[in-house]
């Protein structure tokens, strides 16, 4: 299996080829001793806000810059 680079919040990671960003998200979250809970980060791809429901649709691609941050409630 190929691998492609992206950058995390500014860190460079090596991920397999066709990895979602949904699949990122959990991975960072077991790795970070989180919860695997999607409600809890918010993301963007290359500086677009990629919604809860479509990160299982996000495929990575090599170069892409994923930002994760927490999501802003209130009214």
């Amino acid at each position: 299996m190929s691998t492609i680079h992206i950058s995390v919040n500014g860190t460079e990671h090596n991920v397999a080829s066709g990895t979602t960003l949904a699949q990122l998200i959990s991975h960072l979250q077991s790795t970070a001793g989180q919860a695997d809970d999607p409600a809890a980060i918010a993301t963007a791809v290359n500086e677009v806000f990629i919604p809860r429901l479509k990160r299982g649709d996000t495929v990575l691609s090599d170069g892409d810059q994923v930002f994760t941050f927490s999501p802003i409630t209130g009214g």
